[in-house]
């Protein structure tokens, strides 16, 4: 992969999926040392300045989220302006977050999505319950259902805008499943296509897949992961 272009690197998966966890695993090199902004842990941060500072518990959430945000915005255009690279933790479940993107394109940025999911929105539910007990924040399971779903859905129609993207599975460490780029596949494992998310939730890229499977010229030994 070529990053002698500025890039947006998005992080992004479902909830529980284990993102904050693994992100230095799924950093590219040219991405050493670059910090990721973290829209969960800078919020967190936020709401125990706010807390300290006797703002209402039932505002803390709501005031903590524009905080977040806006020093999101702040931090992206300074990147932007000195052409640095960008690393953005974030769910792509709403068409706001796709806005961000959505700034960096029109910039000139190429932008690389690293996907990590898990195959059951159970085990998602499951991990953020683990989580809550060693005192991380809460999420409903309803909104963790919404967002896995959501997020399937749009990278479904929208995968075509990234340079490079690249799906993950998360049941245990960040196992690289394909690599696609300019919305062609180069790189695969074949248990790709034994994960539901991709099988059901991926159908545009799932075919892709399949065709490259189906090209002995595509899917040469060099080219598959297994």
């Amino acid at each position: 992969m070529n990053y002698s272009n500025p890039t947006l690197l998005v992080i992004s998966g479902p909830n529980g999926a284990g993102k904050s966890t693994h992100i230095q695993a799924m950093l590219p090199e040219n991405f050493e040392g670059i910090l990721s902004f973290d829209r969960d842990l800078t919020r967190s941060e936020f709401e125990v300045l706010l807390a300290g500072q006797g703002v209402r518990i039932d505002l803390i959430y709501q005031k903590a989220t524009q905080l977040m945000e806006q020093e999101l915005v702040k931090q992206m255009k300074i990147a932007i302006q000195q052409k640095n690279h960008f690393v953005l933790e974030t769910p792509l479940s709403h068409p706001d977050y796709w806005n961000y993107l959505d700034l960096f394109e029109e910039n000139g940025y190429q932008i690389q999505l690293n996907y990590l999911c898990l195959d059951k929105i159970s085990d998602c539910v499951a991990r953020v319950g683990q989580r809550v007990l060693e005192g991380g924040h809460y999420v409903a399971p309803n909104t963790i259902k919404g967002v896995y779903q959501k997020n399937l859905e749009h990278i479904n129609t929208y995968h075509p805008m990234f340079k490079y993207l690249v799906l993950y599975d998360g049941m245990k460490i960040p196992t690289r499943l394909a690599v696609l780029e300019n919305n062609e596949v180069v790189m695969a494992d074949k248990l790709a296509l034994k994960k539901r998310w991709i099988k059901d939730g991926l159908p545009s890229v799932a075919k892709k897949l399949r065709a490259f499977f189906d090209d002995p010229k595509k899917s040469g030994k060099h080219n598959v992961f297994k």
